[in-house]
């Protein structure tokens, strides 16, 4: 089985190969024309519809997206014009702690720095603030595809992992680590997740969260 993926993989890279040459670029199989032979992992591109790509990995003149941002129906062959990394924030809650989140994309894409900050309560040592920073991981449902139904296509699953301190009646260790289903309407979006904080000394606790959040 692990050679015929192996099979697969170069073909259709052999395929791709084949027509990077014409075409200016596509969504899904995501092919770019040798005049983005520059382009580099994480740079931001947005299109003439302003939808928002990001660059997840090159080889040659074969440039693959992601979508981050959609606003517009695809066009094949749309002029792409390069703009900074795109901010995320988000802020929501559950039945034990509510955390607003701040992440960028960046050139280790699909790894981004997050900063959060927001409480505990509940059974979280009373009311306790929360200030943290970590990692989060962005893996879209779907590549970007040349298609006019594009639900699916702008949900993505979010984990992170977070560590800072919470400060209460006394200031401790504090980890934060989750997973959610992030779903991108233009620039707005919403997430439905999973979220566990540990506080020491005491014991780990989890919620279910809902939150909103918007992509600038």
């Amino acid at each position: 089985m692990k050679r015929l993926t192996a099979a697969l993989v170069i073909a259709m890279v052999l395929v791709f190969c084949l027509h990077a040459g014409t075409v200016g670029y596509v969504y899904g199989n995501n092919i770019s024309s040798a005049d983005m032979e520059d382009a580099a992992r994480g740079q931001v591109f947005s299109d003439e519809g302003g939808n928002v790509l990001i660059v997840r990995r090159t080889s040659g003149n074969i440039v693959m997206f992601d979508k981050l941002i959609s606003r517009a129906a695809y066009q094949r062959g749309s002029e792409l014009t390069r703009r900074g990394p795109v901010f995320t924030f988000t802020a929501g809650g559950g039945m034990n702690h509510a955390l607003a989140r701040l992440s960028m994309t960046t050139p280790i894409y699909p790894f981004s720095p997050v900063i959060m900050a927001g409480a505990g309560y509940g059974n979280v040592v009373g009311t306790t603030a929360l200030v943290l920073a970590g990692v989060e991981v962005t893996v879209p449902l779907a590549r970007l595809w040349d298609s006019p139904g594009t639900f699916i296509q702008n949900g993505k699953f979010v984990g992170y992992g977070t560590a800072g301190v919470a400060i209460g009646t006394e200031t401790a260790f504090a980890g934060c680590y989750g997973i959610s289903y992030r779903h991108s309407l233009g620039l707005l979006c919403w997430e439905v997740g999973f979220s566990w904080l540990t506080v020491l000394g005491y014991p780990t606790v989890w919620t279910p969260y809902a939150g909103l959040g918007v992509n600038f």
